[in-house]
């Protein structure tokens, strides 16, 4: 009897060592103290390995050092000896993740669903899951489903309108990340997520996500992601003069990121700052030498200023790259004809103007630039040559066919009535019914007498006070 008295104490007072042990491996994880409880891993007993708290506590230890793949096999032999604990299925499956054993961890999450079907955190993981395997609509029934469950959450929202980002639908995208923004405002990542998508839908979008800069930065005023964002908006906003002090403050104060200086260099251009605007975009520039934009905008610069010779390199390296952009391409066209006009080049100045017009009929811009390099004041004797007048009248013919046609306020082109009427008048005197046209492309045609009559009838007359002064300045 002594004999049985005394193993049953041996027995018990094991158990009681072990359980002391187990509880010393957890209180150290606790702690944080992961590389004392790993120690023990190499020393284990059996009666060790069959204890779950022990287990646990190791692999909680090497899961603390990212050590995933021995964490795993420790979790292992816990479920192992208790194959329905909700727990360990779910921290096994979260392991199985980490290791990139994505079966594993479906069969792991979907058995703890098979028990529980509301279980959070198996579902909240799957979800996870699914949108780190690029099956978005499957991970944005399963957020949904949470939200449906436990309430709407600001984390879930933004999940889902990572989701739809991935997705390429940037308004539901919006409207989830607007949702998450309204119950937490402070999140300048969430702000952010929310300002860049309605910035790439434009439209409306673009001039409220504004609204949302000027509301995120209330809350954090000093973050530079969101100031980035701001100076973003004001840009894409056309606000440039708005823009460049924002990216001016910004580069102030160091931020020398590549969009920082583009876009700085980019809101100086566009304010009138032309030579302003050369450092900042000779930066960007330096930090990637194939972005057409940045060569667009810098060769632009440096021939509106003082080198045009390296202009010219830049614009041809820019069309480079421009070919399946017809905006930019057109751009282009516009800042190498103006580099060409300051240059004197007129004629190959005017053929780009005039390419750069048939691919945008709406640009009047470009042909009164054109019209500018053949001016013949308000006499056709001035032009100096043939080859001047004939380009000169196809320029004027055209310019004010398509204003005209345009609708809008045509008062002001009694301006260029004394010069047609020169025409007019001189076409009479040497007895001739068609006047050759010249056009930028090189291409000829014939103007006649009536036309060229009617069309002086369709500009307002002079007023007298400065058809007076023309005539002194005549005499």
């Amino acid at each position: 009897m002594i004999k049985i008295i005394s193993i049953l104490l041996l027995a018990w007072g094991f158990c009681l060592q072990i359980k002391a042990q187990s509880s010393t491996l957890q209180q150290l994880v606790d702690k944080k103290q992961y590389a004392a409880v790993t120690a023990r891993a190499d020393s284990l007993t059996a009666t060790d390995s069959a204890d779950y708290a022990t287990m646990s506590a190791i692999g909680q230890a090497y899961e603390g050092m990212l050590q995933y793949r021995k964490a795993f096999g420790f979790y292992t032999c816990c479920l192992n000896m208790d194959t329905s604990n909700i727990d360990m299925l779910n921290t096994l499956a979260r392991t199985a993740i980490n290791l990139g054993r994505v079966s594993d961890a479906k069969r792991l999450f979907y058995k703890v669903l098979s028990n529980d079907s509301t279980n959070f955190y198996a579902n909240y993981q799957l979800a996870r899951l699914y949108q780190q395997l690029g099956d978005y609509r499957m991970a944005i029934d399963l957020y949904h489903q949470l939200m449906d469950w436990n309430g709407v959450s600001s984390a879930l929202y933004r999940n889902v309108g990572d989701c739809y980002t991935r997705l390429e639908e940037y308004p539901a995208a919006a409207l989830c990340y607007f949702q998450a923004y309204n119950q937490n405002r402070e999140n300048a990542s969430l702000a952010s997520a929310l300002i860049n998508t309605m910035l790439r839908i434009g439209g409306t979008y673009q001039q409220e996500a504004l609204a949302i800069c000027d509301t995120a930065l209330f809350y954090n005023p000093d973050n530079r992601l969101l100031r980035q964002n701001k100076g973003m908006a004001l840009y894409m906003n056309r606000m440039y003069s708005e823009a460049d002090t924002l990216y001016a403050q910004l580069l102030a104060e160091g931020d020398s990121s590549y969009f920082t200086l583009k876009y700085g260099g980019a809101s100086k251009y566009y304010a009138g700052q032309y030579l302003d605007a050369i450092e900042p975009l000779e930066a960007a520039y330096n930090k990637d030498t194939t972005a057409v934009e940045v060569n667009l905008l810098l060769g632009s610069a440096l021939g509106k200023t003082f080198d045009r010779n390296r202009a010219y390199v830049l614009l041809d390296k820019a069309e480079e790259g421009l070919k399946p952009d017809e905006f930019l391409s057109n751009q282009l066209l516009g800042f190498r004809a103006e580099t060409k006009m300051k240059d004197g080049h007129f004629r190959e100045a005017s053929r780009l103007y005039y390419q750069m017009w048939k691919n945008d009929p709406g640009r009047l811009d470009v042909l009164f630039n054109i019209m500018k390099m053949y001016s013949g004041g308000f006499d056709v004797n001035q032009y100096k040559n043939e080859e001047d007048r004939q380009r000169g009248l196809f320029i004027y013919v055209l310019y004010l066919s398509e204003y005209l046609e345009s609708k809008k306020d045509k008062e002001s082109l009694f301006y260029y009535r004394p010069l047609l009427e020169s025409f007019y008048q001189d076409m009479f005197f040497k007895s001739v019914t068609e006047e050759t046209m010249l056009a930028p492309d090189g291409k000829k045609s014939k103007l006649s007498v009536i036309d060229l009559r009617n069309l002086i009838g369709k500009l307002p007359e002079m007023p007298d006070d400065f058809r007076n002064q023309l005539n002194k300045v005549k005499k």
